[in-house]
């Protein structure tokens, strides 16, 4: 499988969207997960009250990262629009649209983080690793949890715990999460697991609307 490395620093902090409401909500992760690095337990119960805040206020996401993408990595219409990335590539903002009936892989995160139901229900199914993980592309996976979400909900990721799930949108419209991460997630290489077949390999999902920098050098170095 691809080896997890970290990513090269980009020239500057990276904003796709125009928000004041996000704007100030990066100053507070910023300030936070900064002042309890050796804790990420608190980094997540201190930001989780300005997540709430951020939820709750419906204006300022634009209509166009809420939309589904048909040419979507993670298949299923899926679509996953960067809004902010930090220089370091050390915290990402995303938001994840998910279309009605449609499930996402099980996949993890490899990083601290919230997730919070934007719009619509999902039904998420948690799973815990319970192989050594020695073994070449075979992962044995336990389900720890089956919750149903609604609107505002919002739960936690602390690798191992909550880290590998699958989400279901199971409203009639598309389900809208807001994802804040302690990585880039979409270009990282991580996990996708087949728990029918007992088997992981490696992935990097991408984003909807802004390609990985090392996407972007290997297309250059190709012209």
């Amino acid at each position: 499988m691809k080896n997890h490395t970290i990513l090269e620093p980009l020239r500057e902090d990276q904003w796709f969207i125009e928000s004041q409401e996000l704007r100030s909500f990066v100053a507070k992760v910023s300030e936070i997960s900064d002042r309890t690095v050796d804790d990420r337990t608190q980094t997540l119960a201190r930001l989780e009250p300005y997540f709430q805040e951020l939820l709750v206020q419906q204006e300022w996401l634009p209509q166009k990262f809420a939309q589904v993408n048909p040419e979507s990595r993670m298949g299923g219409g899926i679509g996953q629009w960067l809004l902010y990335r930090a220089k370091d590539r050390s915290v990402s903002i995303f938001s994840l649209v998910i279309p009605p009936g449609s499930t996402t892989p099980v996949h993890d995160h490899l990083a601290w983080g919230l997730i919070g139901l934007y719009k619509g229900n999902q039904e998420e199914t948690v799973y815990r690793r319970v192989d050594n993980g020695d073994a070449q592309e075979h992962a044995q996976l336990q389900i720890t949890e089956v919750r149903r979400l609604q609107t505002g909900d919002i739960y936690r990721l602390l690798p191992p715990d909550g880290d590998i799930h699958a989400v279901k949108t199971t409203s009639q419209s598309a389900s809208v999460s807001i994802h804040i991460l302690g990585n880039d997630t979409g270009c990282i290489w991580r996990h996708q697991f087949i728990p029918e077949s007992h088997s992981v390999k490696s992935f990097r999902s991408g984003y909807s609307n802004a390609p990985c920098q090392e996407e972007e050098e290997k297309e250059h170095a190709l012209y």
